[in-house]
């Protein structure tokens, strides 16, 4: 595979004078670049990311975000005016500006939690009267979808050992999961479609922008609070077991009402629910992948190899989405005194 320095040798942006890798996310690979015309994102991307109707995608919402005055990275095209450039193994690579900022790996206290929710309802607004025709059809939580991927999976002969170690929490997923599915005639507006707290962009205490954009799409909001929910709501790393956080989610749902757009009746109806789907799809994808094999990075310095992560991560995935359920009605009670009617 080709180098770095072949690939940033494609774009007019002068000298380069340091190359570093981000050791952060579970798609692309990425790399801060310092040159003589400033600072840059270079990625690697994920393979299930790599279209040119996603790169498209990410060009107009990018573009549309600082016309708005927003924070947000902007493409970097080819001296010859392509979008990407391809390496020699057929992997994509794209250059973005870089944002000055910090991110998080985890919400260390509830003031970050609200301030995330904050930037993540602003982005709802900046988005709302963006009218553009997605190119790319990949909303990320279409939930339909990854229950039958995992239920495709399961009537694959040849994974039938890496089915039977993770028999328990496929049964509870498809239990449970279908059963959260929320209802069609939701409004559909544009998403972040992935705001963990790692795609949170903060100066200081304050969080001052959303990135990561590739999977923008139109879905209903509830799927970008609902991962934050998951994201937010819990200490350590996805393969932890970890107990929710009511104080992080009362913190979402304060910061959110006072900077997101207003959620209908409907909406609120179903807010609660909405953090134990987003949970419980991500451990369907995760068992999935135990199967398969193919999809998520893995930690090689802690696992064997991917599927043992997987393993890890689907269970913990259960945990929390179990220990939501314990607080449902403390949840219900937020929503209500910060969303219901006034």
């Amino acid at each position: 595979m080709q180098g770095t320095a072949a690939i940033l040798d494609r774009y007019d942006i002068g000298q380069v004078d340091e190359t570093l890798e981000i050791n952060s996310g579970l798609m692309h690979s990425t790399y801060l670049v310092r040159s003589s015309a400033g600072k840059f994102t270079l990625q690697r991307l994920h393979k299930k990311l790599a279209t040119a109707e996603i790169i498209s995608d990410y060009e107009a919402v990018t573009s549309y975000l600082a016309e708005k005055r927003m924070l947000s990275p902007r493409l970097v095209r080819t001296k010859d005016d392509h979008p990407i450039v391809s390496d020699s193994e057929g992997r994509w690579w794209r250059l973005a500006t870089w944002i000055d900022g910090e991110t998080r790996d985890k919400v260390a206290s509830i003031d970050e939690a609200e301030q995330g929710a904050r930037a993540l309802g602003r982005f709802h607004h900046a988005m709302a009267d963006f009218d553009y025709p997605f190119a790319s059809q990949h909303p990320l939580h279409d939930t339909e979808a990854h229950l039958a991927g995992l239920r495709s999976a399961l009537m694959r002969p040849e994974y039938a050992e890496y089915r039977e170690s993770i028999s328990g929490e496929i049964e509870q997923i498809l239990e449970v999961l279908p059963s959260l599915l929320l209802p069609s005639d939701l409004p559909q507006r544009v998403v972040h479609g992935d705001p963990k707290i790692s795609n949170v962009l903060y100066r200081g205490a304050e969080a001052v922008g959303m990135i990561d954009l590739d999977t923008c799409n139109r879905h209903t909001l509830l799927v970008d609070l609902g991962d934050a929910v998951r994201s937010w709501c819990r200490d350590g790393s996805e393969d932890e077991q970890q107990h929710f956080r009511i104080d992080r989610f009362e913190a979402i749902i304060r910061g959110y009402a006072a900077e997101g757009p207003i959620l209908n009746h409907l909406e609120c109806a179903h807010l609660g629910g909405a953090g134990r789907l987003i949970t419980l799809e991500l451990a369907c994808r995760f068992a999935r992948d135990v199967m398969e094999d193919e999809y998520f990075a893995y930690d090689a310095s802690r696992y064997s190899s991917r599927r043992a992560h997987n393993k890890a991560r689907t269970r913990a995935m259960l945990f929390l989405a179990n220990d939501m359920q314990s607080h449902r009605a403390e949840i219900d009670g937020i929503i209500g005194r910060y969303l219901g009617p006034k």
